[in-house]
């Protein structure tokens, strides 16, 4: 074989080489967390952080029960406070276990808002036959009206959008937004206290 011949044979399977190592899979990479800031100063540390909470209310549906709370955490050292509320969800069957999902202050206003629109969704919402419509916080706590064939439904989950839902009457997400709307005015007076 020719040095000429040889040194093709060698450029081939050096490209080949580097073809292959381009296919291999790579790692891919998680997804970053966003922590809502009351998660963010629950995790801090090196520090004192002093938690007060106040329960507001529950709403019950189909296979389950959802707590709201309102949230004041202070960090002592620094003197900084952060407020919001929280949702937990209790599972009927599962009793001793709950989802739980944290809501900013700054987040709540916006939540309200977005309950009042889909609250009010009709058929007409869509030229199509169904719809879901969805709102979603930083702390992935999700509210949902759908149509069906015997009128509207309403749900709300945690983290996981198809995984167990809370499956509300249809008054139930007026009540939850209302639960809300008192947490809000819970924290209000807080914030307003020297």
């Amino acid at each position: 074989m020719s040095l000429g011949r040889m040194l093709q044979t060698l450029c081939l399977l050096l490209v080949s080489a580097c073809a292959c190592a381009a296919q291999t899979p790579q790692a891919t990479p998680e997804p970053e967390e966003f922590l809502t800031r009351i998660e963010a100063a629950l995790e801090r540390t090196g520090a004192v952080i002093v938690k007060g909470s106040t329960p507001v209310g529950s709403v019950s549906g189909l296979r389950g029960t959802a707590f709201v709370t309102s949230w004041e955490i202070i960090d002592a050292r620094g003197g900084e406070r952060v407020y919001g509320l929280s949702v937990a969800v209790r599972d009927n069957e599962r009793p001793n276990e709950e989802e739980l999902a944290y809501v900013d202050y700054e987040e709540i206003d916006p939540l309200l808002a977005g309950l009042d629109y889909i609250i009010k969704l009709e058929n007409t919402a869509t030229k199509l036959a169904r719809f879901e419509a969805q709102y979603r916080t930083v702390g992935e706590l999700s509210f949902y009206r759908f149509n069906t064939q015997s009128g509207y439904g309403t749900a709300v989950a945690i983290r996981e959008r198809r995984g167990p839902r809370l499956v509300l009457r249809p008054a139930g997400l007026v009540e939850f937004r209302d639960l809300l709307e008192s947490a809000k005015t819970l924290i209000d007076d807080a914030r307003r206290k020297p």
